[in-house]
């Protein structure tokens, strides 16, 4: 096994890997006309966190394996490796649980929070992902879940290199076995256990060993990779070619998946639907196998672009990115409400800039700091131990640069006023009561069963001949995950979807006053005789409306309707 002369590398071009899946989930977050979770569209959020899924297994066996084969004993350094691993995770996972809590949610609501104790504690020790239910789950702090998976990744890990290289393979394919077992299971089961509570896509995207198959597919390309023998020297024109290659793979992968209906609300024809979801999830870890072996090796030109220095950085902040991106666009969201009247190109560029501001803080002034501070104090394969607090204030004083405080302060507080000079102020009480006073009476606090009241609702016709659709809320605490908008036409079929606002409609707590914009290009009405919005949730479905036209099952209210004489429902 040719170990050296990689383990000299950094592998730098799968740290800039790195950046970009945490860019594909905040692209999946942002809220707006961005990708989302949904099927239909590639599932690029959902493939950044399997990627970084197989990137850890990647990893770990690149660092650990060489040590076992250097020392021939096969004793697994267990004090060691977990704690780097507490030092890596656990500091900067409290932290942007406590910025969770203040800036998102807020201390009067938390306390309101039904078993929040119980919540609390699954959280800050990170076992949210064995309890398949989204309030459990995503509280707090929404991508914390995915540290939960690598929580237990951590604790099998040893397992798969304990008897290598005879057993692997053995314990590849047991995996791979059970992971099957348990899709089958689920889909056979899991609809009937929807009526307790529990979320069926939660129990395949969040619960750990649905993803270990992902985790040890990552394994198995470390073992390969270091494996090989000594590269031979190659053109850079050769290392591009196969770069182009294995991403030319992803892109065919994503598009064919598409195409077979794999990624769409309506289950395929033939297809479990516990094998739908779960390939919409953990599908992808064959090619970014490849992916991640390509660029490993490569001196091509993308592995150049991925080295630079720029974008080794963003990796390196990477982990501070993804757990704080989350918090910074609820903020936003939250201070402007509506989605459809702030989402522009500006803002953003002004939310990624906030993010990766904030990240490289956090970085350099927690993750780092507590890393070096934990492992110097109680790695005990040192002669002396160093005191806890004087590591800490030492690594402070090396990260707390005059520099790199001034770069991400300067950055954080231009995407600030970015935001503040375009977003539209539309949460006072006086637009709210316009809106209301605007509305006729059959759309004037209409229920969507326990979930939402709507206040009023008015439909403008633009100069341009679309709509704008302007809308009261208020939003009650067990409310469906997704406010939807259907486009209809003649015959009750759905023609397109509008803006769902999921982002801000499945993030934001119980609110006396939610002001809710969507604008409709003309375009997009050709052929539309109606406008039906309503509440919808996977395992609970569509909520009821009271009153108001709507359609026979009294599930969709029709705000709009093609006519002659009047373009709106009155």
């Amino acid at each position: 096994m040719q170990t050296l002369r990689y383990q000299k590398t950094q592998l730098k071009s799968l740290t800039g890997l790195r950046f970009l899946a945490a860019l594909a989930v905040f692209i999946a977050h942002m809220p707006g006309s961005w990708p989302e979770y949904d099927f239909g569209k590639a599932p690029i959020g959902a493939a950044g966190v399997s990627f970084f899924f197989v990137l850890s297994g990647f990893i770990l066996a690149y660092v650990y394996l060489p040590r076992l084969e250097i020392s021939g004993s096969n004793q697994f350094p267990f004090k060691e490796f977990y704690l780097r691993r507490v030092a890596r995770i656990w500091p900067l996972h409290l932290t942007t649980l406590l910025i969770a809590l203040i800036l998102v949610m807020g201390w009067r609501l938390f306390q309101k929070q039904d078993y929040v104790l119980l919540k609390s504690f699954a959280n800050v020790f990170l076992l949210q992902a064995w309890i398949p239910i989204h309030k459990w789950g995503y509280f707090l702090n929404g991508p914390a879940w995915s540290l939960s998976v690598e929580v237990f990744f951590y604790a099998v890990f040893p397992w798969f290199l304990i008897g290598w290289p005879k057993r692997f393979v053995l314990k590849y394919l047991s995996v791979l076995f059970f992971t099957f077992l348990l899709v089958l299971l689920v889909g056979v089961y899991g609809p009937s256990w929807q009526s307790r509570g529990i979320q069926f896509d939660a129990l395949i995207r969040n619960l750990p060993p649905m993803r270990c198959f992902e985790f040890a597919s990552g394994i198995a390309c470390g073992i390969f990779f270091l494996s090989q023998s000594q590269r031979s020297e190659r053109s850079r024109a050769f290392d591009t070619m196969f770069e182009l290659f294995s991403i030319s793979v992803i892109i065919l992968f994503f598009y064919f998946s598409n195409r077979l209906g794999l990624y769409r609300h309506e289950q395929p024809a033939g297809i479990s639907a516990g094998f739908n979801y779960w390939y919409r999830f953990s599908g992808a870890a064959p090619v970014f196998v490849i992916l991640i072996f390509t660029f490993a090796r490569s001196q091509g030109w993308g592995a150049r672009f991925l080295s630079s220095r720029l974008l080794v950085y963003l990796g390196e902040i990477s982990y501070s990115f993804y757990m704080v991106h989350m918090s910074v666009l609820l903020v936003v969201a939250r201070y402007d409400r509506v989605e459809g009247s702030w989402v522009t190109p500006l803002q953003v560029a002004c939310c990624l800039g906030l993010s990766i501001a904030a990240s490289s803080l956090l970085y350099h002034l927690v993750e780092v700091p507590f890393r070096k501070a934990i492992v110097a104090r109680f790695d005990n394969s040192k002669s002396t131990t160093v005191p806890f607090f004087k590591t800490l204030i030492s690594a402070f004083v090396n990260e707390f640069t005059v520099k790199k405080i001034m770069v991400a302060s300067v950055l954080l507080l231009a995407c600030c006023g970015g935001i503040q000079q375009t977003r539209f102020n539309l949460n006072s009480n006086k637009y709210a009561d316009a809106i209301v006073a605007a509305s006729s009476s059959e759309f004037k606090d209409v229920q969507f069963g326990g979930d939402a009241i709507l206040r009023g609702i008015r439909v403008t016709q633009k100069a341009n001949d679309g709509l704008q659709i302007e809308a009261v809320w208020k939003l009650n605490s067990e409310r469906r995950e997704i406010r939807f908008l259907y486009l209809l036409n003649v015959e009750n079929k759905i023609l397109k979807r509008g803006s769902t606002n999921k982002a801000v409609f499945s993030n934001l707590e119980p609110q006396e006053i939610v002001i809710d914009r969507v604008k409709i290009a003309r375009g997009d009405l050709t052929g539309v005789e109606k406008i039906a919005i309503g509440f919808f949730e996977k395992g609970r479905g569509f909520a009821d409306v009271n009153k108001g036209p709507r359609n026979a099952k009294m599930q969709q209210l029709y705000i709009w309707r093609k006519d002659s004489e009047s373009k709106q429902i009155r």
